[in-house]
């Protein structure tokens, strides 16, 4: 059985893999770069970065970081929309699936921000 700090380092290379999958294939329309197998690439990441989340678990009492953990799990989801929308999409609206994932982006910064500094605040010693 993997140890409790084993399980966190394979939790954060399989989100660090799939942000950079998500953020790799997402910047390549900027570049007038239109690789076919670019959106598959980009759905792998945003259902890895959904596998990785659904599988963080936060033992503690703090509501806040409660409330944290499952926003960070509403952000994978709108990852896994915007690929739906990416390799599915109508060709009307090409761009519609960026809503999806400027929102999940915007999520996950606020998500990981106020997740350092409440980590610190619980950590900080008791006067």
């Amino acid at each position: 059985m993997l140890s409790e700090k084993r399980i966190q380092q394979a939790q954060y290379v399989m989100l660090s893999v799939a942000m950079l999958l998500i953020v790799g294939t997402a910047i390549l329309p900027l570049f007038n770069v239109y690789w076919a197998p670019a959106k598959w690439i980009y759905a792998f990441g945003a259902v890895l970065a959904l596998a990785e989340r659904l599988t963080e678990r936060y033992q503690g009492t703090n509501i806040r970081l409660r409330r944290l953990y499952r926003m960070a799990k509403f952000s994978a989801l709108l990852y896994c929309v915007s690929a739906y929308f990416l390799c599915f999409g109508s060709s009307e609206h090409p761009t519609e699936w960026l809503a999806f994932l400027m929102a999940g982006a915007v999520m996950q910064a606020y998500c990981m921000w106020v997740h350092d500094y409440e980590v610190k605040k619980e950590n900080k010693p008791k006067d």
